[in-house]
């Protein structure tokens, strides 16, 4: 039984005539009845009465039509929809995202870009750390991932790139900023009105620190940094989002290191002075697993790219 048979059966029956269903159809009328008389064969019972100058179905032509409508209909619906998402008009995409993402306005125009031009697609968006996004990537569980990367403790590789190698998968990305590291202060902090600063004039400060974050020092760099401006960092709290340690520094418990870059907007109770004299990239990219094949995916990559020139 083919897909074409049905297609007959049903012509027949709603034209109830095989001469007017051969016209529909664009086919002969023989074949039409050929191909009810096959399909009457396979199932092993008629499906239509055969009277003067017309056909009417039998009960057991009645009951399959029922069914083969709704059938033919959802496959007719299945058919729109996959053209749809094959074409990058529909279907589902998850990105992830992390706390110091949400202060970059090239996120927060791309997400509403994406929205007002593809209303149909369902954006989701997944909170997580650049440091497991590679092992979602992997998994399946985002599709892409706006991430922050600093160097990794390999000369010449990013943390990210160490952990998708780690996960046995290669990156594509977009790179939208470059940056550095700055002092994150109160606005009512005795360094705030300086127009840059050095580990040195840290001696004296309390560090509020997040010690899984993507773009700030690790522990052994923080300290081999401060050890050598001539002092050890003195850390009064540890946290684990960027948003919970810049949320501290505003009520005045400490200090902390933050990306300093452009298109960054930072909580309007806070200063970001440039820290001199310490060599220290980051990248804000947007990346997914390489040979991706996703239409939907491509509409994104399209909005930033265009956003990031």
């Amino acid at each position: 039984m083919e897909l074409r048979h049905l297609r007959y059966f049903i012509a027949a029956a709603e034209e109830e005539h095989f001469g007017r269903a051969a016209v529909r159809l664009h086919i002969t009328r023989p074949a039409v009845s050929q191909i009810i008389a096959d399909l009457e064969s396979e199932l092993g019972t008629p499906l239509f009465e055969r009277i003067a100058h017309s056909v009417k179905l039998t009960a057991a032509g009645r009951t399959l039509l029922a069914r083969l409508v709704n059938v033919i209909d959802d496959l007719n619906e299945a058919i729109v929809l996959t053209k749809r998402v094959g074409q990058g008009m529909t279907g589902t995409l998850r990105i992830g995202y992390g706390s110091l993402t949400l202060m970059h306005s090239i996120f927060r125009a791309a997400v509403k870009q994406f929205r007002e031009t593809y209303p149909e697609i369902s954006l989701s968006l997944v909170e997580m750390s650049t440091s497991v996004q590679p092992k979602a990537l992997a998994e399946g569980k985002i599709d892409a991932g706006f991430m922050h990367l600093a160097p990794g403790p390999h000369p010449g590789k990013r943390r990210t790139e160490i952990n998708m190698e780690r996960e046995g998968i290669v990156l594509d990305s977009i790179c939208i900023q470059t940056g550095n590291l700055g002092v994150a202060l109160p606005k009512d902090h005795r360094l705030a009105r300086r127009k840059s600063l050095t580990l040195e004039d840290l001696a004296n400060e309390w560090f509020v620190v997040v010690p899984r974050s993507s773009t700030s020092l690790s522990y052994g760099q923080l300290y081999s940094y401060c050890q050598a401006a001539g002092f050890e960092p003195n850390i009064v709290q540890e946290v684990s989002t960027i948003t919970s340690q810049l949320n501290l520094i505003s009520v005045g418990m400490g200090i902390g290191l933050a990306v300093m870059g452009k298109n960054f907007t930072y909580p309007a109770d806070l200063t970001i002075v440039p820290l001199m004299n310490l060599d220290y990239s980051t990248r804000f990219i947007f990346g997914w697993v390489r040979r991706q094949n996703d239409p939907v995916l491509e509409r994104m990559i399209g909005i930033v790219q265009k956003l990031s020139k």
